[in-house]
């Protein structure tokens, strides 16, 4: 396995049973549970385990931190537990990859394993589908793939049902897991303000630069119809780290120096993120209500500096690192036109790819794939300008009101 900057871990394995956790993290504790799906351990926080590095996105100390955050430890050491008894249909050590010439740095992986062991999407028809109980849903999956519970000991909500973290078991990168909210409620894969603000404070518990947290709606290549996000560590920096925006209105930007347009809102230390997954959550549900597909994307950046006419940057001296979430209208891809091979002239994008990570199951492809092909599908996944400007309008309108 790869040396990863912030693996400083010491016999992960061994360190797995709740008793050990407790010495190491007192964040963790033993629980007993009749959920549905349940956890033998659970990770509590609160607004003090949030961690904002460093004040110049660039600098060292983030490349290179020297400590990682308790999150980061314990989803870490969990991860590596679980691969190391075999819990994967695959491990890691097996891919390779390479960044593509180019403006936006693509990180190509080839992973051959990923398209012929993970398991087949159910067939998707609409963006607001239902939960069906009998297809495949996460309180199915084997206690053993249940990594810990996350618990916001912040939050005065109190609630029955458990936010918890899984393994994906067909692995993209280092560390692939599934955050899945409110398991037992077995909500649809649509997103809700609850979720949202978990995913952020996600981002926000990890001290790890390159952390991402990634959702694909229903009719945008979510192969469950169960509420979930991928989160995943990357060694390689996204262009959508730094690219400049264009503001929209408040808290929110727009990208256009990219494979496709976007939305991007901004969350910083002095922010308030209940009220950021509140405007989000109104974006989202415009878009559910119009069955507009979308993915969405969280990873920390600069800060999202405004141009003035002149083209210069507002604030631009101040780049302390903030989080950026990208949430993209897209194309639906519904039925039988869905893609879990790249075989197809269309090639599947979702999370991974629209943050500039590609993945491909031939040698071929891995040898051949370049930005101009990314580009290329991108533009395909996405809708035309004229329809994207059109909905952008729309939520202006809708946030300023």
């Amino acid at each position: 396995m790869r040396n990863y900057a912030v693996k400083r871990i010491v016999d992960v394995v061994k360190r797995r049973a709740v008793l050990c956790c407790r010495a190491v993290n007192p964040n963790f504790m033993s629980v007993s549970s009749t959920q549905v799906c349940s956890s033998e351990q659970q990770f509590s926080y609160t607004g003090k385990d949030f961690h904002w590095p460093c004040r110049n996105h660039n600098c060292d100390e983030i490349q290179n931190e020297p400590t990682i955050s308790k999150f980061d430890e314990e989803l870490q050491k969990s991860w590596n537990a679980a691969v190391n008894a075999g819990y994967f249909t695959y491990k890691l050590d097996h891919t390779e990859g390479r960044i593509a010439l180019g403006k936006y740095h693509l990180y190509v992986q080839l992973n051959e394993l990923r398209f012929s062991k993970r398991r087949k999407p159910d067939p998707i028809n609409k963006v607001s589908q239902p939960f069906d109980p009998s297809k495949f849903n996460f309180t199915k999956v084997q206690q053993k793939e249940v990594m810990f519970e996350l618990i916001p000991k912040h939050r005065s909500a109190v609630t029955s049902d458990q936010h918890v973290l899984i393994i994906n078991n067909s692995p993209i990168e280092y560390g692939h897991s599934l955050l899945v909210p409110s398991i037992n409620s077995c909500l649809p894969q649509i997103l809700t303000e609850e979720a949202l603000l978990l995913s952020m404070e996600t981002v926000m518990l990890s001290s790890h630069r390159g952390l991402r947290v990634g959702f694909n709606s229903l009719c945008a290549y979510s192969s469950v119809n169960h509420l979930h996000f991928h989160i995943w560590y990357s060694e390689h920096p996204s262009y959508l780290e730094t690219v400049d925006v264009i503001p929209v209105c408040k808290d929110v930007f727009e990208v256009r120096d990219y494979a496709t347009n976007t939305l991007v809102f901004e969350l910083g230390p002095q922010s308030d993120v209940s009220l950021l997954a509140r405007k989000i959550h109104q974006v989202s549900s415009y878009f559910v209500e119009n069955e507009v597909a979308h993915t969405f994307l969280i990873l920390r950046g600069s800060k999202c500096s405004q141009r003035t006419q002149n083209g210069e940057f507002v604030n631009g001296g101040n780049s302390h690192p903030v989080i950026r979430v990208f949430l993209w209208p897209r194309n639906p891809v519904s039925g039988d036109q869905v893609k879990s091979s790249y075989d197809a002239d269309e090639r599947p994008t979702a999370a991974f790819e629209f943050s500039g990570f590609v993945s491909v199951e031939t040698r071929e492809t891995y040898d051949l794939f370049t930005e101009e092909h990314f580009c290329k599908y991108m533009k395909g996944a996405t809708l035309p300008e004229e329809e994207f400007t059109r909905h952008r309008e729309t939520i202006r309108e809708l946030l300023n009101k």
